[in-house]
């Protein structure tokens, strides 16, 4: 076997009829490999073959932010006093096969699946109107080679009714 061009050949072990196999002994980097194959038989014929792979053990650690449009409070807060708000996800690889965002909003857990969008941006909104609360929301993206990463947690708090107390009429 050999994954480097030929230059470096090593042999594989019989496990049964017909199967062989061979543990590297050191890590292979990611990217594009081909694994060459050549086999000799008793009476000296000799068979080569190859097969092409792909390594891929890396990933982008995700990002989720509330949506500037929906961040209603001050810039950068955190607080919304939209029901809906919309969020935004970056550093989902382009490989990306499964992109949920889990909910925490006091003992309800739920998660529910992003959406890459026309311009290829990632976005959550949820399904239904929040009530007023904390809400925490993680990322979780997996890619084609089943690598996993989540965000760090996100906190927005939605804040959609306001009272007046009271009203006095005091006169001097």
């Amino acid at each position: 076997l050999s994954i480097d061009g030929g230059k470096t050949w090593v042999d594989a072990n019989k496990t049964s009829a017909g199967v062989w196999d061979y543990n590297w002994t050191t890590d292979i980097t990611d990217g594009v490999h081909t694994l060459t194959v050549k086999v000799t038989d008793v009476a000296g014929n000799t068979a080569t073959r190859t097969l092409d792979f792909t390594v891929d053990t890396t990933l982008l650690v995700p990002t989720i932010t509330l949506d500037n449009a929906d961040d209603s409070g001050t810039k950068g807060d955190d607080l919304t006093n939209v029901n809906k708000p919309t969020f935004l996800l970056g550093n989902i690889d382009s490989d990306a096969r499964f992109v949920t965002v889990e909910i925490q909003h006091g003992s309800i857990k739920e998660v529910l699946t992003a959406t890459r969008g026309t311009d290829g941006r990632w976005h959550f909104t949820p399904d239904n109107v929040w009530g007023d609360g904390r809400y925490t929301l993680t990322v979780k993206v997996e890619d084609e080679a089943g690598n996993i990463r989540y965000s760090a947690p996100l906190s927005v708090t939605v804040d959609t009714d306001i009272t007046i107390n009271k009203i006095e009429l005091v006169n001097d």
